[in-house]
Protein backbone atom coordinates (compact mmCIF):
# COMPACT_ATOMS: atom_id res chain seq x y z
CA UNK A 1 0.00 0.00 0.00
CA UNK A 2 1.20 3.74 -0.99
CA UNK A 3 1.80 5.83 2.24
CA UNK A 4 -0.85 8.28 0.81
CA UNK A 5 -3.23 5.67 1.14
CA UNK A 6 -2.32 4.30 4.21
CA UNK A 7 -1.99 7.43 5.67
CA UNK A 8 -5.90 8.43 4.12
CA UNK A 9 -7.20 5.14 6.09
CA UNK A 10 -6.12 6.01 9.09
CA UNK A 11 -7.70 9.76 8.95
CA UNK A 12 -10.78 7.60 7.75
CA UNK A 13 -10.97 5.23 10.93
CA UNK A 14 -10.19 8.12 13.29
CA UNK A 15 -12.79 10.09 11.90
CA UNK A 16 -15.33 7.36 12.02
CA UNK A 17 -14.21 6.98 15.79
CA UNK A 18 -15.02 11.04 16.18
CA UNK A 19 -11.83 11.59 16.83
CA UNK A 20 -11.16 15.77 16.17
CA UNK A 21 -8.34 17.14 13.57
CA UNK A 22 -8.21 13.23 12.48
CA UNK A 23 -6.05 14.01 9.26
CA UNK A 24 -3.74 15.78 11.24
CA UNK A 25 -3.67 12.82 13.82
CA UNK A 26 -2.85 10.12 11.45
CA UNK A 27 -0.09 12.58 9.70
CA UNK A 28 1.39 12.56 13.61
CA UNK A 29 1.24 8.86 14.30
CA UNK A 30 2.91 7.75 10.89
CA UNK A 31 5.22 10.42 11.39
CA UNK A 32 5.53 9.48 14.83
CA UNK A 33 6.33 5.48 13.93
CA UNK A 34 8.48 6.39 11.10
CA UNK A 35 10.83 9.22 12.31
CA UNK A 36 9.96 11.48 9.18
CA UNK A 37 8.53 14.96 9.58
CA UNK A 38 5.78 16.42 7.08
CA UNK A 39 7.63 17.36 4.39
CA UNK A 40 9.54 13.64 3.87
CA UNK A 41 5.75 12.47 4.10
CA UNK A 42 4.71 14.44 1.13
CA UNK A 43 7.72 13.50 -1.04
CA UNK A 44 7.41 9.80 -0.14
CA UNK A 45 4.01 9.55 -0.57
CA UNK A 46 3.78 7.65 -3.59
CA UNK A 47 6.22 4.96 -2.18
CA UNK A 48 5.08 1.62 -0.88
CA UNK A 49 5.22 1.22 2.39
CA UNK A 50 6.89 -2.02 4.46
CA UNK A 51 4.40 -4.51 5.59
CA UNK A 52 5.59 -4.50 8.96
CA UNK A 53 5.53 -0.77 9.49
CA UNK A 54 1.78 -1.13 7.75
CA UNK A 55 0.95 -3.72 10.79
CA UNK A 56 2.53 -1.29 13.48
CA UNK A 57 0.71 1.89 12.12
CA UNK A 58 -2.86 0.58 12.20
CA UNK A 59 -1.68 -0.41 15.77
CA UNK A 60 -1.36 2.99 16.69
CA UNK A 61 -4.58 3.90 14.77
CA UNK A 62 -6.97 1.77 16.96
CA UNK A 63 -4.96 3.21 20.18
CA UNK A 64 -5.65 6.68 18.62
CA UNK A 65 -9.47 5.34 17.24
CA UNK A 66 -10.18 4.41 21.51
CA UNK A 67 -9.80 7.70 22.03
CA UNK A 68 -6.35 7.72 24.24
CA UNK A 69 -4.73 11.09 23.46
CA UNK A 70 -2.10 11.18 20.55
CA UNK A 71 0.38 13.09 23.36
CA UNK A 72 0.00 9.85 25.77
CA UNK A 73 0.54 7.83 22.71
CA UNK A 74 3.58 9.60 21.19
CA UNK A 75 4.84 10.85 25.16
CA UNK A 76 5.34 14.10 23.59
CA UNK A 77 4.06 17.63 23.60
CA UNK A 78 4.64 20.75 21.98
CA UNK A 79 4.80 23.77 24.23
CA UNK A 80 6.86 27.41 23.56
CA UNK A 81 8.69 25.65 20.68
CA UNK A 82 9.82 23.26 23.24
CA UNK A 83 9.28 19.32 23.28
CA UNK A 84 7.60 18.12 26.66
CA UNK A 85 7.31 14.11 27.73
CA UNK A 86 3.80 13.78 28.86
CA UNK A 87 1.83 11.03 30.47
CA UNK A 88 -1.49 10.16 31.85
CA UNK A 89 0.02 11.62 35.18
CA UNK A 90 0.10 15.53 34.05
CA UNK A 91 -2.23 17.88 32.34
CA UNK A 92 -1.15 17.68 28.47
CA UNK A 93 0.08 21.74 28.07
CA UNK A 94 -2.17 23.77 26.25
CA UNK A 95 -1.53 26.70 23.70
CA UNK A 96 -4.03 28.47 25.84
CA UNK A 97 -1.51 28.55 28.47
CA UNK A 98 1.11 30.14 26.35
CA UNK A 99 -0.23 33.17 26.89
CA UNK A 100 0.94 32.89 31.15
CA UNK A 101 4.34 31.94 30.29
CA UNK A 102 4.40 34.99 27.53
CA UNK A 103 2.80 37.38 29.79
CA UNK A 104 5.21 36.51 32.72
CA UNK A 105 8.08 36.28 30.73
CA UNK A 106 6.95 40.19 29.42
CA UNK A 107 6.46 41.39 33.00
CA UNK A 108 10.41 39.91 33.92
CA UNK A 109 11.88 41.40 30.45
CA UNK A 110 10.21 44.93 31.17
CA UNK A 111 10.52 45.68 34.61
CA UNK A 112 11.48 49.54 34.91
CA UNK A 113 15.56 50.08 35.74
CA UNK A 114 14.35 52.94 38.44
CA UNK A 115 12.58 49.56 40.41
CA UNK A 116 15.79 47.81 41.08
CA UNK A 117 18.10 48.02 44.02
CA UNK A 118 21.22 49.28 44.78
CA UNK A 119 22.80 45.52 44.15
CA UNK A 120 20.34 44.22 40.91
CA UNK A 121 21.84 47.77 38.97
CA UNK A 122 25.62 46.62 40.25
CA UNK A 123 24.53 42.83 38.83
CA UNK A 124 23.30 44.11 35.69
CA UNK A 125 19.48 43.39 36.36
CA UNK A 126 17.31 41.77 38.69
CA UNK A 127 16.97 38.00 39.44
CA UNK A 128 13.81 36.51 39.85
CA UNK A 129 12.78 34.01 42.45
CA UNK A 130 9.61 32.42 41.04
CA UNK A 131 7.15 29.88 42.14
CA UNK A 132 5.48 27.43 39.52
CA UNK A 133 2.67 26.79 41.65
CA UNK A 134 0.57 23.29 40.78
CA UNK A 135 3.42 22.89 38.32
CA UNK A 136 2.64 19.10 36.65
CA UNK A 137 4.74 18.62 33.62
CA UNK A 138 6.53 21.78 34.55
CA UNK A 139 6.33 23.37 31.46
CA UNK A 140 5.33 26.78 33.03
CA UNK A 141 8.37 27.21 34.72
CA UNK A 142 10.67 25.27 32.62
CA UNK A 143 9.67 27.74 29.60
CA UNK A 144 9.77 30.40 31.56
CA UNK A 145 13.43 29.33 32.53
CA UNK A 146 14.08 28.66 29.08
CA UNK A 147 12.96 32.92 28.12
CA UNK A 148 15.01 34.35 31.07
CA UNK A 149 17.70 33.68 32.23
CA UNK A 150 17.79 35.82 35.28
CA UNK A 151 14.96 33.40 36.85
CA UNK A 152 15.25 30.98 39.84
CA UNK A 153 12.00 28.55 39.86
CA UNK A 154 10.74 26.38 42.04
CA UNK A 155 8.06 23.82 40.84
CA UNK A 156 5.46 22.37 43.40
CA UNK A 157 2.67 19.86 42.58
CA UNK A 158 0.88 17.69 45.25
CA UNK A 159 1.48 14.58 42.73
CA UNK A 160 4.66 12.66 42.95
CA UNK A 161 4.60 10.99 39.66
CA UNK A 162 4.01 14.54 37.85
CA UNK A 163 7.07 15.98 39.86
CA UNK A 164 8.74 13.12 38.08
CA UNK A 165 7.92 14.19 34.68
CA UNK A 166 8.66 17.64 35.72
CA UNK A 167 12.26 16.87 36.74
CA UNK A 168 12.96 14.99 33.26
CA UNK A 169 11.82 17.66 31.53
CA UNK A 170 13.75 20.01 33.22
CA UNK A 171 16.79 17.60 32.81
CA UNK A 172 15.90 16.63 29.32
CA UNK A 173 15.81 20.77 28.21
CA UNK A 174 18.61 21.49 30.24
CA UNK A 175 16.84 23.77 32.92
CA UNK A 176 18.19 24.37 36.00
CA UNK A 177 14.80 24.53 38.39
CA UNK A 178 14.05 22.95 42.11
CA UNK A 179 11.11 20.82 42.64
CA UNK A 180 9.22 19.97 45.90
CA UNK A 181 5.84 18.11 46.23
CA UNK A 182 3.38 19.10 48.80
CA UNK A 183 -0.62 20.76 48.44
CA UNK A 184 -0.59 24.01 47.55
CA UNK A 185 1.85 26.10 49.72
CA UNK A 186 3.10 23.94 51.64
CA UNK A 187 6.11 23.35 49.94
CA UNK A 188 7.09 27.35 50.01
CA UNK A 189 6.56 27.40 53.83
CA UNK A 190 8.37 30.41 54.80
CA UNK A 191 9.80 31.55 51.14
CA UNK A 192 8.90 35.17 49.38
CA UNK A 193 8.80 35.12 45.96
CA UNK A 194 9.05 37.88 42.78
CA UNK A 195 6.77 35.84 41.48
CA UNK A 196 4.02 33.01 41.47
CA UNK A 197 2.33 31.54 38.16
CA UNK A 198 -0.35 28.56 38.01
CA UNK A 199 -2.38 26.64 36.04
CA UNK A 200 -4.24 25.19 38.50
CA UNK A 201 -7.73 23.14 37.69
CA UNK A 202 -10.38 25.53 36.78
CA UNK A 203 -13.44 22.86 34.90
CA UNK A 204 -16.53 23.04 37.11
CA UNK A 205 -17.18 19.65 39.00
CA UNK A 206 -20.51 19.47 36.84
CA UNK A 207 -18.86 20.34 33.38
CA UNK A 208 -16.23 17.53 33.54
CA UNK A 209 -18.56 14.76 32.19
CA UNK A 210 -19.04 16.74 28.89
CA UNK A 211 -15.26 17.29 28.37
CA UNK A 212 -13.99 15.38 25.26
CA UNK A 213 -13.29 11.90 25.63
CA UNK A 214 -9.65 12.41 25.69
CA UNK A 215 -9.58 14.61 28.48
CA UNK A 216 -12.32 13.53 31.19
CA UNK A 217 -11.05 9.67 30.54
CA UNK A 218 -7.38 9.86 30.54
CA UNK A 219 -6.17 13.31 31.90
CA UNK A 220 -5.86 13.20 36.17
CA UNK A 221 -8.90 14.39 37.17
CA UNK A 222 -7.49 16.57 40.04
CA UNK A 223 -5.80 18.66 37.54
CA UNK A 224 -8.88 19.49 36.09
CA UNK A 225 -11.92 19.66 38.83
CA UNK A 226 -12.06 23.17 39.88
CA UNK A 227 -15.04 22.42 42.45
CA UNK A 228 -18.93 23.28 42.35
CA UNK A 229 -17.79 27.10 40.56
CA UNK A 230 -14.65 25.85 39.53
CA UNK A 231 -12.86 28.67 41.73
CA UNK A 232 -11.98 26.42 44.52
CA UNK A 233 -8.09 26.45 43.90
CA UNK A 234 -8.38 30.03 43.38
CA UNK A 235 -9.70 31.28 46.49
CA UNK A 236 -6.68 29.60 48.57
CA UNK A 237 -4.36 30.95 46.16
CA UNK A 238 -5.34 34.73 46.41
CA UNK A 239 -5.85 34.34 50.00
CA UNK A 240 -2.37 32.92 50.33
CA UNK A 241 -0.30 34.03 47.78
CA UNK A 242 0.03 37.41 49.23
CA UNK A 243 1.88 35.82 52.45
CA UNK A 244 4.51 34.11 49.72
CA UNK A 245 4.99 37.11 47.48
CA UNK A 246 7.95 40.12 48.31
CA UNK A 247 7.22 43.80 48.15
CA UNK A 248 5.45 44.66 44.48
CA UNK A 249 5.75 40.76 43.55
CA UNK A 250 3.83 39.51 40.84
CA UNK A 251 0.52 36.96 40.70
CA UNK A 252 -0.44 35.65 37.78
CA UNK A 253 -2.82 33.11 37.15
CA UNK A 254 -4.42 31.23 34.08
CA UNK A 255 -8.23 31.21 33.91
CA UNK A 256 -11.27 29.80 31.96
CA UNK A 257 -12.77 32.15 29.66
CA UNK A 258 -15.44 33.07 31.96
CA UNK A 259 -14.20 33.53 35.04
CA UNK A 260 -12.03 36.71 34.50
CA UNK A 261 -14.89 38.96 36.35
CA UNK A 262 -15.26 36.76 39.10
CA UNK A 263 -11.11 36.53 39.81
CA UNK A 264 -11.27 40.46 39.35
CA UNK A 265 -13.86 40.62 42.06
CA UNK A 266 -11.76 38.36 44.45
CA UNK A 267 -8.85 39.96 43.82
CA UNK A 268 -10.20 43.09 45.25
CA UNK A 269 -12.16 42.20 47.59
CA UNK A 270 -8.85 40.60 49.26
CA UNK A 271 -7.66 44.16 49.37
CA UNK A 272 -4.04 43.00 48.98
CA UNK A 273 -3.20 43.00 45.64
CA UNK A 274 -3.37 46.33 43.15
CA UNK A 275 -6.16 45.82 40.47
CA UNK A 276 -6.72 42.98 38.87
CA UNK A 277 -5.49 42.84 34.93
CA UNK A 278 -6.59 40.72 32.60
CA UNK A 279 -4.99 39.30 29.74
CA UNK A 280 -6.54 37.84 26.56
CA UNK A 281 -4.97 34.90 24.41
CA UNK A 282 -4.74 34.59 20.35
CA UNK A 283 -8.42 33.94 19.86
CA UNK A 284 -9.35 37.07 22.09
CA UNK A 285 -10.72 34.82 25.24
CA UNK A 286 -9.80 36.13 28.73
CA UNK A 287 -7.21 33.63 30.08
CA UNK A 288 -4.48 35.02 32.63
CA UNK A 289 -4.66 37.50 35.56
CA UNK A 290 -2.10 39.32 36.66
CA UNK A 291 -1.65 41.70 39.72
CA UNK A 292 0.82 42.73 42.17
CA UNK A 293 1.31 42.56 46.25
CA UNK A 294 0.49 45.72 47.11
CA UNK A 295 3.14 48.12 49.52
CA UNK A 296 1.93 47.39 52.66
CA UNK A 297 1.67 51.52 53.86
CA UNK A 298 -0.45 51.75 51.52
CA UNK A 299 -2.59 49.12 51.71
CA UNK A 300 -2.94 50.81 55.48
CA UNK A 301 -3.51 54.72 54.51
CA UNK A 302 -6.27 53.02 52.27
CA UNK A 303 -7.69 50.81 55.29
CA UNK A 304 -7.06 53.93 57.43
CA UNK A 305 -9.64 56.40 54.86
CA UNK A 306 -12.14 53.77 54.82
CA UNK A 307 -12.64 53.58 58.43
CA UNK A 308 -12.89 57.77 58.52
CA UNK A 309 -15.19 57.66 55.78
CA UNK A 310 -17.49 54.95 57.73
CA UNK A 311 -16.55 57.13 61.12
CA UNK A 312 -17.71 60.48 59.13
CA UNK A 313 -20.89 58.76 57.35
CA UNK A 314 -22.16 57.29 60.96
Amino acid sequence: MKTRILVKEGEYRLAKAYCMDAKIDAQELYCFLTGMDKVQLFLKAEEEVDPEIEEKYMELIAKRAERIPLQHITGVQEFMGHTFKVSPDVLIPRQDTETLVTEAARVIQETPREKLSFFEKLKGGKEWEVLDLCCGSGAVGISLAKISSNVKVLGTDVSEKALAVAEENAKNLRVKMRFARGDMFAPAAGKKFDMIVSNPPYIRTRMISILQEEVKDHEPLRALDGGRDGLDFYRVIVKEAADHLKPGGFLLLEIGHDQGEDLRKMIRDDGRYTPAEIIRDLPGKDRVVKCEIRDKNEHRAEAKGVTEEQGEDQ
